[in-house]
């Protein structure tokens, strides 16, 4: 009986050290898993936060651009009379335009890289029509009529309009990240 004891005794010795190291190699795999999860989770957080930290600040450099635009040639189409704004001073008007416009196109392609595609076709709208600025800008500094100054107006107008459409996309897309 002697010899049942210990085989046993050993059996169970043995079968406790596997169901050990068993139940050790576990643990370490569900804890290596969890911490997986973990990074993964905190390194996807961390990208989409980047993501829209980049997006914000693109969004800014555009509107403040977009708006400066607005608020220049507003002050043109304010001063618009039937005897015209002296052109040495339109001159000086459509280069400084020139100049924002410019900016202007630079943080419109940044939003492209960016995006999203919504925000990115609202962007790529408002320097297309800032492009229409410049020429009706061109056009009532070479002849300052009445037909130029309301077409200056009109595209002004339409200007006005698609930056609140682009303000508008760009704050849903800041929402929906």
């Amino acid at each position: 009986m002697s010899d049942n004891s210990s085989l046993v005794a050993g059996l169970t010795g043995v079968t406790a050290i596997v169901a050990g190291c068993l139940a050790s190699w576990l643990t370490s795999r569900g804890n290596a898993h969890a911490a997986r999860i973990q990074v993964d989770t905190v390194t996807s957080a961390q990208r989409r936060e980047a993501v829209r930290d980049t997006r914000r600040a693109a969004y800014l450099s555009f509107i403040e651009q977009a708006q400066a635009v607005s608020d220049e040639l507003s002050a043109v189409e304010i001063h618009l009379n039937p005897s015209g704004i002296p052109s040495e001073e339109l001159a000086l008007v459509l280069n400084a335009h020139l100049d924002r416009h410019r900016q202007l196109r630079q943080a419109a392609f940044v939003i492209d890289l960016e995006g999203p595609s919504k925000v990115a076709v609202a962007a790529t709208e408002l320097r297309v029509m800032a492009g229409r600025l410049s020429t009706a800008l061109t056009a009532l500094t070479e002849t300052a009529s009445k037909e130029n100054g309301d077409e200056f107006g009109e595209i002004l107008h339409a200007y006005v309009r698609l930056f609140g459409r682009f303000a508008g996309a760009a704050a849903a897309a800041l929402e929906r990240e």
